[in-house]
């Protein structure tokens, strides 16, 4: 099964790092797929090559370009021009998401790929907000480019007004393309901003809160040093870490509590500008 993550991003720098130590934790995603970074912003600083070079995968790719369809279509863009220029061709799945959109656990998102690979469903989208039926998620939604018969990102790309996420859906309707709604939100509902029920998804602008749950969730896995005897009858065993061991229940609980009752720190950036209501992006979310 082939995997690519296709991540598209305009303001996004820190956040490729994020993304990456993030997936380095997930031995079922990390090992099966490839990444492309789709960057649509010229003057993006220098330091996106370096969180680009620290990606693990062998088969990787950072595009930066001045293509932009603006604000609201520049990410239907980019999917439009990786189906244009065969970029997706070889692969079972292309996952798109925003490098804001960190995957902390990976067993939803596998467990969706392989259970759905032989069948022919051609999309998998989620809902964020509630009784607003054509709103699909488009910060976060799979396709099986080998199903996918004609581009249907191209159609009204510079004609449509509205917004991404109902373009997602009405472009699925009007060509008639097989889709399946996966769960993300118990309640399809992104706001608090939370890791969600389903898909262990984590869109959050606060880097913050996002290196807060990062280190809580390093140090769970932070193994207890292993100890054993040698062929003298002797105990043996390994320095400890410097970190300590948090039970995943327990660091649960903690990143809980931090979402929950911890107010941003004084010294995150400021909010981004307001986006529609069901992810709340700013402008960073839409190129």
């Amino acid at each position: 099964m082939r995997v690519l993550l296709f991540l598209t991003g305009f303001g996004q720098v820190k956040e490729y790092d994020y993304f990456r130590r993030f997936l380095g934790r997930l031995a079922g995603l990390r090992d099966l797929c490839d990444v492309f970074i789709h960057c649509n912003n010229p003057d993006i600083s220098a330091d996106i090559v370096t969180h680009f070079k620290a990606f693990p995968q062998k088969n990787k790719r950072l595009h930066i370009t001045t293509t932009n369809a603006g604000f609201t279509m520049g990410a239907v863009e980019a999917v439009s021009n990786g189906i244009e220029t065969g970029l997706f061709r070889d692969y079972d799945y292309v996952i798109h998401l925003h490098p804001d959109v960190f995957i902390t656990n990976d067993a939803g998102i596998v467990n969706l790929l392989r259970s759905n690979l032989e069948n022919h469903d051609v999309f998998f989208v989620n809902r964020s907000l509630p009784d607003d039926a054509r709103f699909f998620s488009f910060d976060f939604f799979v396709f099986k480019p080998r199903l996918l018969l004609r581009n249907i990102f191209r159609d009204e790309l510079h004609t449509y007004h509205g917004w991404p996420e109902h373009y997602l859906h009405d472009m699925l309707i009007k060509h008639d393309v097989r889709f399946q709604i996966v769960k993300r939100f118990d309640d399809d509902n992104w706001m608090p901003r939370r890791v969600d029920d389903h898909l262990g998804l984590y869109h959050e602008h606060d880097l913050d809160r996002v290196e807060a749950l990062l280190q809580t969730l390093e140090a769970g896995d932070t193994p207890r040093a292993p100890t054993g005897t040698t062929a003298t009858g002797a105990t043996t065993s390994r320095a400890p870490s410097t970190r300590p061991h948090v039970p995943l229940g327990a660091a649960a609980a903690q990143w809980q509590a931090l979402t929950t009752e911890s107010p941003p720190s004084s010294s995150s950036p400021s909010p981004p500008s307001p986006g529609p209501p069901g992810q709340g992006p700013g402008p960073s979310d839409r190129r």
